[in-house]
């Protein structure tokens, strides 16, 4: 059986370390592809730990597709992509590798926001920043705050996030590969810059649509690549032509989808094909998962330097807060030095040595965590609410667990004939404003074809785009938007959930 140190483990938890250690071993191929793992009673009386400690080993290698669960079968080790290295790619060179294998207002009873598109008024943490700010301008030497920040922003606040993806993302970065800017929109602009507008950028598909018309409006050709469970279709991304991919790994907005492990190595490896290729990780919520560990970044995997992680502060202080920040890789963050230097910060000094100290003293760390408590308790009560009334059975809650945000899928006859749109339509007039995910899809429409000799269920668009194989018809059951909604808990209020439920109930019964 397995045996682990589980002594020898720093200051990780029992869980964590039991995890990493796991993880470690399916990665080297000591514990090889498909082979079984102890049972969790057995695991855990082997190891001298409790079962919980196994059972949160277990789901958080679930969550990032390094394990699989069968029922009455077991835990298996899933098969991983070869990694791709450093010395495999030729610096220049287009080196060829084989694959193997909320509220709006501020009292209740006013309309209720899903859509994520607004913001509660205690989402912004104005005492805490506004301490920040006072201390800023009467500590700070005039030297500090006076500094005109370059291109890359002021080098306290880049030391501050440097130090701060290293310890929340595992991400091994120099300040010196730190970009500050006011928002991602600035900063995808910077991205095009410093690789270029020629070829297409591949995006997500549902995916966000306002990034598709920043990149587009750069002139970028912005090519839609329809979603698998897995993480975006490989066979469509290569097919694309695209030699950049924008994608959410960790959590994919609308769908709330994580990309699996396997997936991950090779979307690493799809990059490291040609040198001009890179993925921009937008990590924008990351914050906010809500069950087991924070995934790991890819950027914390990449070997070849590819991959530009992309960050902001927006999602965890409010929309008004302007401030993002990218972590490129060493070789574009020496280009934008030789020749992007002539730019200045898009955010003032004092705004970000503000967010330095704000960083430094813990307080955000402390904010994020009350935010993330609170959030979960209300997806808890909401679901709770969900399941004891009529609608239980008849709607599927999906990727719950990986944001602040949720797919809900009608089923078996609910809300009768209506499409997601006239659901969302019937929805607002009862007070509560929601999306559906057909509004975020950006290609044509995905409709679902049987394909009896394979056994299996194929979803096609209308325009002919590749064909996305699907084992039955549930498994991409909400690519084809049909009655699903997303919902954005995350400035809901408690005195507001059963003025949601009764809406939907209404509807959908």
């Amino acid at each position: 059986m397995l045996t682990y140190n589980m002594e020898n483990r720093d200051e990780k938890s029992l869980y964590a370390h039991l995890y990493a250690c796991l993880r470690s071993d399916i990665e080297g191929g000591v514990i090889a592809p498909n082979e079984k793992l102890p049972s969790k009673r057995a695991f855990a009386k082997h190891l001298g730990v409790s079962v919980v400690t196994v059972e949160g080993a277990y789901a958080q290698l679930i969550a990032e597709g390094y394990v699989r669960a069968e029922e009455r079968r077991g835990y298996f080790a899933c098969e991983l992509p070869p990694r791709v290295s450093a010395t495999s790619v030729t610096a220049g060179a287009q080196s060829m590798l084989a694959l193997e294998g909320l509220r709006t207002s501020a009292g209740c009873g006013a309309v209720i926001d899903l859509t994520g598109s607004s913001v509660g008024r205690s989402w912004f943490p104005l005492a805490q920043w506004s301490r920040e700010l006072r201390a800023t301008l009467s500590q700070e030497s005039e030297k500090t705050l006076l500094l005109q920040p370059g291109v890359f922003g002021h080098p306290r606040l880049r030391e501050a996030i440097a130090h701060h993806v290293r310890s929340e993302r595992g991400m091994h970065a120099s300040p010196d590969q730190v970009v500050v800017g006011a928002g991602a929109q600035t900063l995808y602009s910077l991205i095009v810059q410093l690789i270029g507008s020629g070829g297409a950028y591949a995006v997500e598909d549902p995916g966000y649509p306002r990034l598709t018309h920043v990149y587009r409006s750069l002139g970028v050709c912005a090519v839609p690549i329809p979603l698998k469970p897995a993480g975006v279709s490989m066979t469509a991304l290569e097919r694309s032509g695209a030699r950049v991919a924008h994608l959410m790994p960790s959590h994919q907005f609308p769908t709330g989808g994580v990309t699996a492990a396997p997936r991950r190595y090779e979307l690493l490896a799809w990059a490291a094909k040609c040198a001009d290729r890179y993925i921009v990780e937008d990590d924008y919520d990351c914050q906010f998962r809500l069950a087991g560990r924070p995934l790991p970044t890819l950027q914390s995997m990449d070997a070849c330097g590819k991959v530009i992680y992309a960050n902001t502060f927006t999602k965890s202080m409010g929309p008004s807060f302007r401030l993002a920040y990218l972590v490129l890789p060493e070789r574009l963050a020496e280009r934008l030095a030789g020749e992007l230097s002539f730019y200045s910060s898009t955010v003032g000094s004092i705004e970000q040595v503000a967010m330095a100290r704000f960083l430094e003293s813990g307080a955000y760390e402390r904010h994020v965590n009350r935010l993330r408590t609170r959030c979960r308790m209300l997806r808890d009560v909401l679901l709770a609410r969900l399941a004891a009334g009529p609608l239980a059975g008849r709607v599927q809650v999906l990727n719950e667990d990986a944001g602040l945000s949720f797919l809900l899928r009608m089923c078996g006859g609910a809300a009768g004939a209506q499409s997601a749109d006239e659901v969302v339509a019937a929805l607002h007039e009862r007070g509560v404003r929601v999306r559906s995910l057909a509004s975020f899809c950006q290609g044509a429409a995905y409709a679902k074809v049987a394909c009896a000799a394979e056994g299996k269920v194929v979803y096609v668009t209308d325009d002919a785009s590749p064909r996305i194989a699907a084992d039955s018809a549930d498994d991409l059951a909400w690519l084809s938007a049909d009655q699903t909604l997303v919902v954005d808990y995350s400035t809901l209020r408690e005195c507001d959930i059963e003025a949601v439920v009764s809406a939907i109930e209404d509807v959908c019964v």
